[in-house]
């Protein structure tokens, strides 16, 4: 039994106005069931199920809702930033005694000034996709029809299917978000990259995790700076260390800690054998001086040692030992500081950096105190790797907590979507993990 379509003319002028011009489409008969077949212009049949553009539609809303559910609401956003932006508006709100008040309001300026844009775009896919779909579900109602609606039909499914398939992905993304709402997950970050066994290939694995985290942080529309780097003997680098400044950049980067292993066919090998080198990830969230200015280290579990920054800054740097190293005994965690001209603010900086790096180990491992924290330092050796990046003989990135991997090592090493599914899938399975442990615990109890 042939499919007979009749369109309400009022119906197709009410939705038009969505629709995207496309070239002329021609008819083809189908049977009465839900598969819509169409031809476009240059282009083959194609063939369409209506079930899964209303499966797709679904998705996507009920994930939009999900998210509604665990954020503020629109007009709590709007609310949010007029007070900031009423509080920014005041002559002397930007005075030099009011810098580390600027600096925190700005960032919530653009971070509720984001949302809010993010929230309205998401209700105006949501709109498009239900209303093409109710569209869609009285033209299959109807009787009657020719060409010209059947091409209506076929077009106002591919406005239903573009609009879901948006809404569902931007929606995927922020429910990453909502994962970080940790202490510190709001913070920047520091990230230091550190060559471990494997001499010239480490150096030059370092050189291409920098490169990594260099072009995800702009994917990720946040800022990255070289704050110190080492350069290998032969090429890349010994060591690097970055800021990282963005939303939630700390909470989004942590789980990069640890170590990384790369397999291949190493250039630097004569004989061009396969290789394994590894390289460790620090991640160090960047607090505030009042947020770590209570915490007290002894002098006794400290061991401090100076060295010539050189570099920039004429003979004072490369002839006086400006740069401090801070050590950690009880930990053996270590902190150099070479970007101020004066020893004496390198030390400050430096010591400010281990006591905000000894909160965020004290918080992962649930501590009441960073005199519990023991030997927590990144070793980029064998056994201790997070993550594995095999080159040859075959393609494989693999997480080896969460178990997520794919074979686009290129993706992954471009630092876009690939990389940003594998953090996602590693946020997820450490949201699972802590409830899991919170479970138990309370069966214990």
């Amino acid at each position: 039994m042939a499919l007979s379509l009749s369109v309400d003319r009022s119906i197709c002028d009410r939705w038009s106005h969505h629709l995207p011009r496309q070239p002329s489409i021609y008819r083809r008969r189908g049977s009465a069931t839900s598969m819509l077949h169409a031809k476009t212009a240059g282009e083959s049949a194609t063939s369409i199920d209506l079930t899964s553009v209303r499966k797709l539609v679904a998705q996507a809303a009920e994930l939009h809702d999900k998210n509604l559910a665990s954020s503020l609401s629109i007009d709590q956003v709007q609310s949010r930033l007029e007070d900031l932006e009423r509080e920014s508006s005041d002559p002397t709100f930007w005075d030099a005694a009011n810098s580390k008040r600027n600096e925190a309001v700005t960032r919530e300026i653009a971070r509720y000034s984001k949302l809010r844009g993010e929230m309205e775009l998401w209700d105006r896919l949501r709109g498009d996709a239900e209303g093409a779909l109710e569209l869609l579900e009285e033209f299959m109602s109807d009787d009657g029809g020719g060409g010209e609606e059947e091409g209506m039909i076929s077009l106002t499914i591919e406005e239903c299917q573009s609009s879901a398939e948006q809404l569902l992905q931007l929606s995927q993304k922020y429910e990453l978000t909502t994962l970080l709402s940790g202490p510190y997950d709001a913070a920047p970050c520091r990230l230091v990259l550190t060559a471990g066994a494997g001499g010239t290939e480490a150096c030059d694995w370092v050189s291409m995790l920098y490169r990594m985290y260099d072009r995800h942080a702009t994917y990720m529309d946040m800022k990255m700076t070289t704050l110190d780097a080492s350069a290998g003997d032969v090429v890349g680098y010994k060591s690097v260390e970055l800021l990282i400044e963005g939303i939630n950049a700390y909470g989004w980067f942590k789980g990069e800690k640890g170590a990384h292993r790369l397999v291949r066919l190493s250039p630097f090998n004569a004989n061009n054998k396969r290789q394994t080198t590894f390289a460790g990830v620090d991640v160090i969230p960047v607090l505030e001086e009042e947020e770590v200015k209570e915490i007290d280290i002894p002098e006794k579990e400290l061991e401090i040692t100076t060295m010539r920054s050189g570099g920039k800054g004429g003979q004072n740097v490369n002839k006086v030992e400006t740069g401090v190293r801070i050590k950690h005994l009880p930990s053996g965690i270590s902190v150099k500081c070479t970007q101020e001209r004066s020893q004496g603010m390198n030390k400050q900086l430096a010591l400010g950096r281990l006591k905000a790096q000894l909160l965020a180990i004290a918080q992962e491992q649930q501590m009441e105190s960073i005199n519990a924290i023991r030997g927590d330092v990144v070793e980029a050796s064998w056994g201790a790797q997070i993550r594995n990046y095999v080159m040859q003989p075959y393609k494989m990135v693999k997480d080896a907590r969460s178990g997520w991997e794919t074979s686009d090592v290129d993706g992954v090493m471009d630092g876009g979507k690939a990389l940003e599914e594998c953090v996602g899938a590693w946020l997820r399975w450490s949201r699972a993990e802590g409830e899991r442990e919170r479970e138990e615990s309370e069966l214990e109890a």
